[in-house]
């Protein structure tokens, strides 16, 4: 199985579990909920989802009423709540931990101000689904799961940039452009149209 059929699996899991979950719903009722990261793009690579959630005034405890009554789902094994909103990332995260069968899918919620500034995954996704193809999707999977084996952790977004924006096709290609380009400092990078 190549690793686009075992990210097509993983995408089918996430959507599995969010629509259990309903989760997707609940931060309806009190924002606008998007799905981002590697779910929104279809590379998925790790059992990871990612939601980011805007609300005119973000109100956690209104929400954790609702996530906290997911803990009587068997398979939710952890919900933690952490106020940043005092640091540059500026909003409530939240996170549940969700056992299917032998796999732990993390599920990262970040809930935010509508008046927000900087950084948001949630602006990223449509420059990514306008940019990606099979052979760059392909690219990106290869690169993710050759960098688990290696036990080399790399923010995604990096892996993203060196393929969709300097043609980087495999993990050697990787290895060497992240010699020579700034890979610790977070920033929002979009693909060049």
């Amino acid at each position: 199985m190549n690793s686009l059929e075992k990210a097509a699996i993983r995408k089918q899991q996430a959507d599995d579990i969010l629509n259990k979950l309903k989760l997707v719903q609940k931060w309806e009722s009190v924002g606008n909920c998007f799905i981002v990261g590697a779910v929104a793009y279809d590379l998925i690579v790790t059992p990871d989802i990612d939601l980011e959630i805007f609300s005119e005034v973000p109100n956690p405890y209104e929400i954790m009423r609702e996530l906290a009554l997911l803990t009587l789902n068997k398979n939710v094994i952890e919900l933690k709540y952490r106020d940043y909103t005092r640091t540059d990332f500026n909003g409530h995260y939240f996170k549940l931990i969700y056992q299917a069968e032998e796999l732990e899918w993390n599920i990262d919620m970040w809930f935010f101000s509508n008046k927000r500034k900087g950084a948001l995954s949630r602006d990223l996704v449509p420059f990514m689904k306008n940019n990606l193809t099979e052979d760059t999707r392909k690219s990106i999977l290869d690169i993710k799961e050759a960098l688990l084996l290696l036990n080399e952790e790399y923010s995604s977004i990096f892996i993203y940039q060196a393929v969709l924006e300097f043609g980087v096709r495999n993990i050697d290609g990787f290895l060497k452009w992240a010699n020579n380009h700034n890979t610790t400092v977070p920033f929002h990078w979009r693909p060049k149209s």
